[in-house]
């Protein structure tokens, strides 16, 4: 049991650094086009990996959660040819060209471009070497990044008011959603006042996405109720967090619930519904860990939705 205790605790401060480090980081998404011609959707994820490795060698967290800025890769190959031996040896070459773009307004903030060559007993082994040899790090892989880093810095600072007013106007219109997406990337880099009110909207933004997904909430669980699905009721009543407005109403329509379940039910419900609570790692995470986890849930989620609206394939095919 020590042991246990143990591993949870050094599993705490391990995710505490992790969230620590991420927080640091630039938020630049990479996002690979869903096709590429030549490439199977193998290798498409290949050059994804790279350029993700890449990013977090320098401090840029890559991971696809902000829809305002972009990294993505075009991969072209401008020579094919078969060198015959006793095996035939297919070579080819090809330029890769990366680019950062802010999605709303399309701009380009910076370019790298790099000439690569591959080569193997087929066509397929060829490109998948061309692409392990895409550097991920060194001057000129540092230089563009830096200057997108720097650029995309210059933009928060500089639009820091616009940013919080649209955010402000989201939340009047209980799009909390689209507000945390769009505050949640702001890094902590851009510092003074403009970060300070940055994370209080997000604050606010956060607050009325836990009252409104609760409201959601307690209106399915008495629709459950309703239909005498009293474990899918008590479940969704669990899940409504101690911050939202609409909790103590949910405690006091789960403990009547309880209370008409059979014992047998309800002990059974419980351990499912607690474990989280009585020893799970998500229990002993500090609420502030777990706040920001959430948080980043909703900004990846509504970065989800906008690429399947289509709107960063548009970016991307746009070159």
């Amino acid at each position: 049991m020590e042991a246990i205790k143990k591993a949870i605790q050094l599993f705490v401060i391990l995710n505490f650094f992790l969230l620590a480090a991420q927080e640091d980081d630039l938020p630049i998404s990479v996002v690979a086009p869903t096709q590429m011609e030549g490439l199977t959707s193998g290798q498409i994820s290949k050059i994804e990996s790279r350029l993700q490795r890449m990013v977090s060698n320098y401090g840029i967290s890559g991971e696809g959660y902000s829809s305002k800025f972009i990294l993505y890769p075009k991969y072209e190959i401008y020579d094919h040819k078969v060198v015959e031996g006793l095996r035939n040896v297919h070579v080819v070459d090809a330029e890769v060209n990366l680019f950062v773009k802010e999605v709303k307004t399309r701009k380009v903030y910076s370019v790298y471009t790099q000439e690569i060559t591959g080569d193997g007993y087929s066509k397929k082994e060829a490109i998948d070497q061309s692409i392990s040899k895409i550097k991920t790090r060194g001057d000129k892989v540092e230089n563009f990044l830096q200057q997108a880093k720097s650029k995309i810095l210059d933009h928060y600072r500089t639009n820091c008011d616009r940013i919080h007013g649209e955010a402000a106007t989201m939340i009047r219109q209980k799009r909390y959603n689209e507000a945390i997406a769009l505050l949640y990337p702001v890094p902590k880099e851009v510092g003074g006042d403009c970060y300070k009110k940055i994370q209080n909207k997000l604050d606010e933004a956060y607050k009325g996405y836990l009252n409104k997904t609760c409201e959601k909430n307690l209106v399915r669980a008495k629709a459950e109720i309703s239909k005498n699905n009293k474990e899918s009721a008590l479940e969704i009543l669990g899940s409504i967090e101690a911050e939202s407005n609409c909790h103590s109403p949910a405690q006091k329509l789960k403990a009547q619930l309880q209370t008409k379940t059979s014992n047998g039910v309800q002990a059974e419900g419980t351990i499912s519904r607690d474990r989280t609570k009585t020893g799970g790692l998500a229990a002993q995470e500090p609420p502030k860990i777990r706040k920001r986890k959430k948080i980043r849930a909703i900004a990846k989620a509504e970065f989800t939705r906008t690429r399947h609206q289509g709107e960063m394939d548009k970016v991307i095919n746009e070159g």
